[in-house]
């Protein structure tokens, strides 16, 4: 027998299920992103040949928002990206797809690492510093970044195997030189005595 108790129970299932499988919008939509910029026009199309493209996705979203984001305009840059990230159909037959998508995904984690405020930030941030190196496993600056955010909310061992999962790939010079510096820091914190307060 079926009682109304049931259906109440199966609903409130199907819509906890629901949220869980569309967390990373739930997250968003409690963030807050802040500008720092002074007003930069929007729709701003660039004329860069970024290779082929369906419509013009590289020079009316991706540009403009590497523009926006350098110009501290970040709530624009933002939705250009997820443009950007939402439709990599439109870069299929682009060489290049992987870097520009992969490099999407490092910007708008970064938009919600540094320029933004709210509950769920830093996990929005993880995922996409994650999506970034699926696209593109060489993006190195996004091992540092992930394992600088891993390193601020305290979970020093997965800064720890990140950087040195960085260093196993061999990055260049400048990036090798950044994550030893941040190991060196992450050991030394390690080996700090916890304070009794």
């Amino acid at each position: 027998m079926f009682y109304l108790g049931h259906a109440v129970l199966l609903a409130a299932l199907l819509f906890v299920t629901a949220l869980v499988q569309d967390s990373s919008t739930l997250d968003r939509s409690h963030v807050e992103i802040i500008n720092s910029g002074k007003y930069i026009p929007i729709n701003q199309l660039t004329n860069i040949d970024g290779g082929p493209v369906v419509g013009n996705m590289l020079n009316a979203h991706y540009f403009p928002g590497v523009n926006l984001y350098n110009g501290g305009r970040f709530k624009e840059a933002e939705a250009e990206f997820t443009y950007v990230i939402t439709r990599p159909h439109y870069l299929s037959e682009n060489p290049r797809r992987a870097e520009y998508l992969s490099t999407a995904y490092y910007l708008r984690g970064m938009i919600y690492a540094y320029h933004a405020k709210g509950v769920g930030r830093h996990s929005v941030a993880q995922e996409d510093f994650e999506a970034a190196l699926k696209w593109n496993p060489r993006n190195y600056v996004v091992f540092l970044e992930l394992s600088y955010l891993y390193s601020r909310l305290g979970f020093q061992v997965e800064a720890t195997s990140i950087l040195r999962q960085l260093l196993d790939l061999k990055p260049d010079d400048e990036i090798a030189r950044q994550a030893q510096t941040e190991l060196d820091k992450l050991a030394h914190k390690a080996s700090e005595p916890i304070s009794k307060q």
